[in-house]
């Protein structure tokens, strides 16, 4: 029962940050502006560049989410009723936040690495690296929960099928939903919650954006995607008649 109880609290989560993620175009046209951005360096190779443009996007990001640590911990201001809400409430709703700001960075980083996101699968994929990735950083562990799963199944995360990605995406909501409650707790002291919210989110962020990194170089270099494989050789055609 108590299992139950807490897989539905993870779908709530995930709905959630489902229904606020900002659209694919915007997306794309942020990674295509670092991408620009970082090109202007003339930094000595592609790969350089776009690490580069990657670290740029993490920055963003998680400015973002500190903004968000600091506006769920408000509540904590009003006495009484408003500080049960920045415990209990405001803890899950900052947290969605922040994982909405986690899974865009996620899809932007995918596609600067050169992975379609305009993709369901892609997408998937992307919400499962940003919330495996949030889970180790929260726990501030050092062994990576993708890699792991990599180790135990014989398989890369980015070869999963879309029903086991699913799967593994409201797991790990239900443990992010289970671990912030603690977090909430600290956040309802008054003015020390916006500290700690804003501080943490920003920390927490930036983890997850290098882990994200991390995976995707990781994936790039063993699966490349399509536009990074050299092309094919074409076959010659006739050749077009003059006059």
């Amino acid at each position: 029962m108590k299992e139950a109880e807490d897989q539905e609290q993870g779908r709530k989560l995930l709905t959630a940050v489902e229904r606020i993620l900002a659209d694919t175009d915007s997306l794309v046209a942020l990674s295509k502006l670092e991408l620009d951005r970082a090109r202007e360096k003339q930094l000595p190779s592609e790969d350089a560049t776009r690490d580069a443009a990657a670290l740029q996007v993490v920055r963003h990001f998680s400015n973002r989410s500190a903004v968000s640590g600091g506006l769920a911990a408000l509540p904590g201001l009003v006495p009484g009723a408003g500080t049960v809400v920045a415990a209990l409430g405001g803890t899950l709703a900052d947290m969605c936040l922040v994982l909405k700001f986690e899974v865009e960075m996620a899809l932007v980083l995918s596609h600067l690495y050169g992975y379609d996101i305009t993709r369901d699968d892609e997408r998937q994929l992307a919400f499962l690296l940003a919330s495996v990735s949030t889970y180790d950083a929260k726990r501030e562990s050092e062994r990576s929960t993708v890699m792991d799963l990599a180790e135990t199944q014989g398989i890369a995360f980015w070869k999963y099928a879309p029903r086991e990605v699913s799967k593994r995406v409201v797991a790990t909501m239900t443990k992010i939903a289970l671990a912030s409650v603690s977090k909430g707790l600290l956040r309802a002291i008054p003015l020390v919650g916006i500290a700690v919210g804003s501080s943490m989110n920003k920390v927490l962020t930036n983890r997850v954006g290098e882990r994200c990194m991390r995976e995707l170089k990781r994936r790039r270099e063993l699966s490349p995607p399509a536009e990074a494989k050299p092309p094919r050789a074409r076959k010659s055609g006739r050749a077009r008649k003059s006059g």
